[in-house]
């Protein structure tokens, strides 16, 4: 089954979408977050596929609109706990092409206002024109994660 295009949007269309929302994401807005993968190679799994320890690659910059939920308070049995979570939102084409080569993946960590997050999934929910064959967006969702599940930096004692 061969993919059509859309009849009144063509190409030159969605390049100059493409090229001002880049535009306004990189130069105007200026947003961005450190990216952390996780190094699969450095990381021992266990039978099952799990880890105790995870190891990560050195971090990159990558910029995107996030947005940020506000805090909840959880109150259970142990006490008092904050819970926070991020959405970033990154331009599809700004990821794929140049030296960056990035899709955002379930796990890796991302350091924003000196806090680290962990994404908890991603989708892709913006088509131009509704047509499955232009996806503009992705959308990812992170938790705040606490410094000691992570073992990036060496907590204060």
């Amino acid at each position: 089954m061969s993919r059509t295009s859309p009849f009144f949007l063509p190409q030159k269309e969605i390049d100059t979408i493409d090229s001002m929302n880049e535009e306004l994401i990189d130069e105007i807005i200026g947003q961005s977050v450190d990216i952390y993968k996780v190094s699969i190679d450095n990381t021992d799994e266990n039978v099952y596929g799990e880890s105790t320890t995870k190891y990560y690659e050195v971090g990159f910059r990558v910029n995107c609109l996030i947005l940020f939920n506000e805090p909840e308070i959880i109150q259970d049995d142990f006490g008092a706990d904050e819970n926070a979570s991020i959405e970033m939102y990154f331009q599809r084409n700004n990821l794929s092409s140049g030296s960056l080569n990035f899709y955002p993946e379930m796990g890796d960590v991302v350091d924003w206002n000196d806090y680290y997050w962990e994404i908890n999934g991603t989708t892709e929910p913006q088509l131009i024109a509704g047509h499955p064959g232009y996806n503009h967006s992705i959308k990812a969702t992170a938790h705040r994660a606490r410094l000691s599940s992570l073992q990036i930096e060496e907590r204060p004692r």
